[in-house]
């Protein structure tokens, strides 16, 4: 054995961690890209924790992450046609309640022959009236925070020494700012994808018709004929569209791969790198569907453990979203004022969102086997 090496003379050898960061795979969360966009709402990064009167921690060491480009990419969808996705934008700043209806109106169809509306010489035209229709929805403002402690199921924070944070290869202050922020992220992304889960109406490719009626893995790929169905139902709906003629169509992963490998999609479909700029997860545009990769779709077992994918077909004024931009309200992170004695930062994020489903009608949940 060397008389002189980390075996034998370990006090003379420590660790080293490189202040280089390696880059964890991390989705673009599509949707909270939109509300967030729509609501001109962001969660900046803290440049420290502390208290009113206190130090403040504010980290040392090396830059965790840069968050410049996704902030950019949200700045710019607040001008982009995609905040129309969004019906109406409720601001509660100094509002009376927590909740807000809204109402639609209800158009009855009758009888439109031209015999039926004949208004005969000598007639009495009856003068019991009849009624209009109208339907009304709530959206109602919550307060929400994070992170969340998935072992005892409740809201906790992080949890910041300020001893360890004067030390450190990275800057503690940013390592933690980054987690809050993709939590928001996640959390806002998550919760309009369940909304749009509920759409009043499910399109299958051709020969399935229900999510247990897959049996074996791939036998009900997504195809460019489903595309063609699910456009023609919107528009016997007479759903709206986005100014330039198109709804977006928001797919999985292996929704994607399907339509790649279906020669129809490959003649149709046409690429606009426009949208790409603002949208790195846009794919193709094809009919009257601009289509968009999400990889937080969600996707359930069905009764063979066959996973079904559930992607959705978006026409604008389909979610509704509300905010207190209040300064103390607003998206925000916020530091428990037990510090003991200025030696631990205990922080989540916190702010009130309302979040809610226009109209059901205007999202046609697609879906398709893995």
């Amino acid at each position: 054995m060397a008389s002189y090496s980390q075996i034998t003379v370990p006090e003379e050898f420590y660790v080293k961690t490189s202040d280089m960061l390696l880059l964890q795979p991390e989705p673009q969360y599509f949707y909270a890209q939109l509300f967030m966009g729509a609501m001109a709402m962001s969660l900046e990064p803290p440049d420290n924790f502390a208290l009113l009167g206190r130090d403040p921690i504010t980290g040392v060491g090396a830059d965790y992450q840069k968050l410049e480009a996704q902030q950019l990419q949200l700045a710019q969808i607040q001008d982009s046609m995609f905040r129309d996705v969004i019906a109406a934008k409720v601001e509660y700043n100094a509002s009376p309640g927590s909740q807000v209806k809204l109402n639609r109106p209800v158009y009855a169809n009758t009888t439109y022959t031209e015999a039926s509306r004949r208004i005969v010489s000598g007639s009495t035209i009856s003068t019991t009236g009849i009624t209009i229709g109208s339907q009304q929805t709530n959206l109602t403002l919550y307060a929400s925070g994070g992170p969340y402690d998935q072992t005892n199921t409740r809201i906790a924070p992080y949890a910041i020494e300020a001893f360890d944070a004067s030390m450190g290869v990275h800057n503690a202050v940013r390592m933690h700012g980054v987690q809050l922020i993709r939590d928001c992220h996640r959390f806002i992304d998550a919760v309009n994808a369940s909304l749009l889960d509920l759409a009043s109406t499910a399109i299958y490719p051709d020969g399935m018709s229900a999510d247990n009626d897959a049996t074996t893995a791939g036998s009900f790929p997504f195809t460019y004929e489903q595309i063609t169905r699910v456009e023609s139902t919107m528009d016997t709906a007479n759903l709206p569209t986005f100014p330039d003629g198109f709804r977006i169509l928001v797919l999985s992963p292996g929704q994607i791969q399907n339509l790649q490998n279906d020669r129809d999609y490959q003649t149709a479909g046409r690429y606009f790198p426009e949208y790409n700029v603002l949208f790195p997860q846009y794919v193709k545009s094809v009919g009257k569907f601009h289509i968009f990769k999400s990889t937080t779709l969600t996707s359930k077992a069905n009764s063979s453990s066959i996973n079904i994918d559930y992607g959705h077909a978006i026409a604008p004024g389909a979610l509704l979203g509300g905010m207190n931009s209040h300064p103390g309200r607003r998206l925000r992170v916020t530091p428990n004022t037990q510090d003991n004695f200025g030696n631990t930062a205990l922080v989540i994020w916190q702010g009130d969102i309302a979040f809610g489903l226009a109209n059901n009608s205007f999202v046609i949940s697609v879906r398709s086997s893995q």
